[in-house]
């Protein structure tokens, strides 16, 4: 999962700051630009992933966004739910999230979450309180500037020519998903002569703008399952009264999204009671 955010982060964050100057950067800016819907209240999408091993690790995670309101800074504000399970219409669920994201016009900010509520497979969902969710939100950005930094084992030296990773994109094209048939962009990483991840990007699906996703090395796969413009909110919140996840066990209950580069006998971690 991680992998992925980090993929679709690079690919269109360089398509929307370099447009100029790589050709597969314009021809993702040329097929969103025609059309792409703004994120908007009700807006949903599943993904189906395929974790390999002969199809034992298949599982699903849906995104919605569910309300809208003003945060505690004053800013406008959108609720995200998320959930993953291995079921497409989540039944029993082994993760549930309900997060407070400001927005800034028709972005939205992942990092300036304000509310965070919790459940697990077996407990109820909990609100953190204010020093947990700041304690981790500090984690997270500390974790992103981590893996941008370069490895300490990592060759200084310039790569070869033929080794330095490659970004193409093919024209835009109809491509068939288990959600139906949409038009979409090609996006390929190429490594010398070997394809490592490949995208479409597609303007017809909301919020993420992804078609599918494949990493042939590993036989891994992500692709939509179904996506629309009702959600509705489908956590079931606890009263105000009810106590908050706090800092001491913030990080015990805070779940991990099953992981598309996690080992094949790696499992979701149970949130605490």
């Amino acid at each position: 999962m991680r992998a992925t955010w980090a993929v679709l982060a690079v690919v269109l964050m360089a398509a929307s700051a370099r447009a100029e100057e790589s050709p597969a950067a314009r021809e993702v800016m040329n097929h969103l630009t025609r059309g792409a819907r703004n994120t908007r209240v009700g807006d949903w999408v599943t993904y189906r992933f395929d974790g390999g091993a002969g199809g034992q690790r298949i599982y699903y995670w849906r995104m919605a966004v569910v309300g809208e309101e003003k945060d505690k800074q004053g800013r406008d504000a959108v609720w995200v739910e998320m959930e993953a399970g291995t079921h497409p219409a989540m039944k029993s669920p082994l993760m549930q999230m309900r997060m407070l994201v400001a927005r800034e016009g028709e972005q939205i900010q992942y990092d300036a979450i304000s509310r965070l509520y919790v459940g697990g497979p077996t407990d109820r969902p909990q609100e953190y309180s204010q020093e947990a969710l700041d304690h981790v939100m500090r984690k997270m950005g500390q974790e992103a500037k981590d893996d941008k930094l370069p490895h300490p084992d990592e060759d200084k030296e310039p790569l070869p020519a033929g080794l330095k990773p490659v970004l193409r994109s093919s024209k835009e094209m109809r491509v068939m998903t288990l959600a139906g048939t949409v038009s979409a962009v090609q996006i390929e990483l190429v490594v010398k002569k070997t394809v490592v991840k490949r995208m479409w990007i597609s303007r017809e699906i909301p919020l993420m703008q992804l078609a599918k996703m494949e990493i042939p090395g590993i036989a891994h796969s992500m692709e939509v399952a179904e996506y629309g413009i009702d959600a509705k909110p489908r956590m079931v919140l606890p009263p105000p009264s009810a106590p908050k996840v706090r800092l001491e066990y913030a990080d015990r209950v805070f779940p991990n999204l099953p992981d598309m580069d996690a080992p094949q006998d790696a499992a979701p971690e149970e949130a605490s009671p």
